[in-house]
């Protein structure tokens, strides 16, 4: 039996309802969901599977009838097509929280704690922190040790956090420390808990012009016109750049603070076709 609230994907939700229809009844097929669901062709339900076509808000309910899902697990269904069709951060942030709120939903713990870990900026600061920190259990100092500071209360729950997720543990002295030196999400990663992060640190950095003195800080603003393969070259030396930071990371002795870099590379124009040479 297909569990819905598993699932956090609609498309691959449909794919396996259909696998799981198509083994019990022969004549369950695309041709079959098309004429149930009002598709004009038999190839739309696999375009949606691919990723190459949504759906509305009209076929949530049909798709809901076909695969015969009961009145809470259509609910949940839309909240899946929502998450995934939504148009901005934001309403992709709210229908996961949504999701993530729901008592049926079986989404594995590990999701759900990867995504409140990059969902407060401090939980990174934090871990940091007690890479250099002996913090024996004093949330007070430790929520002062992070700037912008914390409260005990968040500082207290930033740890749980940390051990729960296996990133820091206490050693045989009696205080905590870093399980692996390094987190990274890899080049590639797009997920909503990454962008809330990246929203979050970027706010952190418009207040650090007002929180520091210039000596204390590096900011600094470039913008330049390049073509396509011109930014590729400057996207592969920022990721070489952020290798030679962890590298020096790594390698760093007598740590005592914290410091985080933003890379923001983002267009400030369309792209403009250019004449063809005669």
């Amino acid at each position: 039996m297909i569990d819905v609230y598993e699932y956090i994907d609609y498309r691959k939700l449909l794919k396996d309802l259909y696998e799981d229809r198509k083994k019990e009844f022969s004549f369950f097929s695309y041709r079959y969901i098309a004429q149930k669901v009002g598709f004009s062709s038999a190839g739309f339900f696999i375009n949606v599977v691919q990723r190459k076509r949504n759906i509305s808000s009209e076929f949530i309910f049909k798709f809901a009838q076909v695969f015969k899902l009961k009145r809470a697990e259509t609910e949940y269904f839309e909240l899946l097509v929502f998450f995934d069709q939504a148009k901005n951060h934001d309403q992709k942030k709210y229908y996961f929280e949504k999701i993530l709120a729901s008592k049926k939903s079986k989404i594995k713990v590990t999701d759900a704690q990867q995504y409140e870990f990059y969902s407060k900026w401090y939980y990174t600061a934090v871990r940091e922190v007690l890479n250099f920190y002996k913090f024996e259990g004093n949330f007070a100092e430790l929520a002062k040790s992070v700037s912008p500071a914390i409260t005990p209360a968040e500082a207290k729950k930033a740890v749980s956090l940390l051990e729960d997720m296996g990133f820091i543990k206490k050693s045989e002295r009696g205080y905590y420390q870093l399980v692996d030196d390094i987190i990274t999400t890899g080049y590639e990663a797009k997920s909503l808990a990454i962008n809330n992060f990246l929203i979050s640190t970027t706010e952190l950095a418009r207040q650090a012009i007002d929180r520091y003195p210039r000596e204390k800080r590096s900011m600094s603003t470039l913008t330049f016109s390049c073509s396509a393969e011109g930014y590729a070259q400057i996207e592969e030396r920022l990721k070489r750049f952020r290798r030679e930071v962890l590298e020096i990371v790594c390698s760093d002795k007598d740590i005592d603070r914290v410091y985080h870099i933003n890379f923001h590379v983002f267009p400030m124009s369309n792209p403009v076709a250019l004449p063809k040479p005669h």
